[in-house]
């Protein structure tokens, strides 16, 4: 029982984490800054307003503020652990240092479901956009899954998967340092598109919109909190670039520049939407905060208040600039797979690259989030990764504070409030989670726990003992 105990407790030194590494190092704080915020904007601001009105209502602002604050504190253990496992990708490689291999494991398990659930909810949005901008319908069938009057009817979100297969073409064929370079050129796009919905939208604000400002309560208010973890992930997206940083000092510049340009454009986007129009009618949901519409609310809110030309703009710019939401959450999954790899949890196949991506990484992703996309209503996936995202981050904190890399006040923040925020999420969450984290395990009870670099360390360490004696 010790002996099991101590293998699922491993833990991997800094030292040896991207052992012989070639990772080329390009990317300096202006490209990292763009990627992380590339993620972010986009994945949040265009397609989770509506959403968060529906539990929040205004003060759905307040929720943007809390889930910002308490991701201040995550970001500071972040920025430590790049500089304590400088080779490490992300949460999995950080836990995988401090805590333990098994964790390491549940981490990645969580990250999997941030990265392709959180790609394939922004496919679902950017299927939204494309059709506000574009003035199509399909048939119901091939809009995909959704709820009608309540009832739920099936279908397949063809123009989801079609772009999900698009973005997992220019990965694999484009390589990281093309994919970066066209993610800033889409960053100051959807930057540019944000100011001209601030702009379009003060003309029309109605502070009496904002009445109830509190709707649901304090409660609301923290469930609208749970939900804004969705457009934070993108944060995380930053870190599995970090092998590819200049320096410690551009992660460092990058992590709080993100951060805060982000957490800025959040409040102010949602201030101006709940503005625009009631969260609530005579006590039932505003249709542009629920539904469908909830993918792709800042285009419909503008358009219900009459600039028609800045709606249509919106959505037409949206389309673009969701699109690279798509690209980074794509190329960041398969580099988690990459990572796993290398230290023996999956196989070596996982661990080849083609112009600096993980080639299976990225297919395997690719199908997974088609499948995603097409098959799950939208509401139900941004749920889902939300909390993949909150556990990864919670167990960050744990080994921030195990490791004493911060002060103990900053972890012990920052791991209460992911752990307040994923009690939030709609208990049907948790459940699906609770059975499907399991299932993952089985592949490293069967596969990673006998494969794993430490076990063959272990083993080899054993027989020469042997050998000795």
């Amino acid at each position: 029982m010790t002996s099991l105990l101590t293998s699922l407790t491993r833990r991997i030194p800094a030292s040896d984490q991207g052992a012989g590494d070639s990772t080329p190092k390009h990317l300096g704080w202006l490209m990292l800054t763009a990627l992380g915020i590339g993620a972010t904007i986009g994945a949040g601001i265009f397609v989770m307003p509506g959403m968060i009105a529906n539990k929040a209502g205004p003060a759905g602002i307040l929720s943007f503020v809390i889930t910002g604050f308490i991701f201040l504190f995550v970001g500071i253990c972040y920025e430590r652990f790049s500089r304590v496992v400088p080779r490490g990708v992300s949460a999995y490689s950080y836990v995988y240092h401090s805590v333990g291999e098994i964790f390491a494991w549940i981490v990645a398990f969580g990250l999997f479901l941030e990265y392709s659930f959180g790609a394939s909810a922004v496919a679902v949005g950017w299927s939204e956009y494309l059709k506000k901008a574009m003035k199509y319908t399909l048939p119901p069938f091939f809009s995909g899954p959704g709820y009608t009057n309540g009832e739920f009817h099936f279908g397949v979100n063809v123009v989801s998967v079609g772009v999900v297969a698009v973005v997992t073409l220019i990965c694999i064929l484009g390589g990281v340092n093309k994919s970066a370079k066209l993610n800033f050129v889409l960053v100051c796009l959807k930057t540019a598109l944000l100011l001209i919905f601030m702009v379009a939208g003060l003309r029309h604000i109605n502070i009496s919109n904002w009445q109830p400002f509190m709707p649901h309560g304090f409660k609301g208010v923290i469930e609208g909190a749970a939900l804004a973890v969705f457009p934070y992930v993108g944060f995380d997206a930053l870190y599995t670039f970090a092998r590819e940083s200049k320096s410690l000092k551009d992660t460092k510049i990058s992590t709080y520049l993100c951060i805060g340009v982000v957490a800025f454009l959040y409040v102010a986007v949602m201030a101006i939407a709940c503005a625009l129009a009631p969260c609530f009618i005579n006590g039932n949901p505003n249709p542009l905060f629920v539904g469908n519409e909830a993918s792709a609310p800042l285009a419909s809110l503008l358009m219900a208040s009459g600039e028609g030309w800045a709606g249509q703009l919106i959505a037409i710019g949206a389309v673009i600039g969701i699109f690279n939401v798509l690209l980074v959450l794509s190329m960041g999954g398969p580099r988690i797979f990459r990572n796993m790899a290398e230290d023996g949890l999956l196989p070596p196949l996982f661990a080849k690259t083609k112009n600096g991506n993980p080639t299976a990484g990225l297919i395997l992703n690719g199908m997974i989030v088609a499948c995603v996309a097409g098959l799950v209503p939208f509401g139900d996936i941004a749920h889902i990764m939300v909390l993949g995202t909150l556990i990864a981050f919670i167990f960050v904190c744990i080994g921030a504070y195990r490791l004493k890399i911060v002060s103990p006040i900053v972890p012990i923040m920052g791991g209460i409030g992911c752990a307040i925020l994923a009690l939030n999420l709609e208990p049907l969450v948790l459940k699906v989670y609770c059975v499907s984290c399991p299932i993952g395990l089985l592949i490293y009870f069967f596969y990673g726990r006998t494969h794993s670099k430490l076990a063959k360390a272990h083993e080899q360490k054993a027989e020469n003992v042997q050998i000795k004696a």
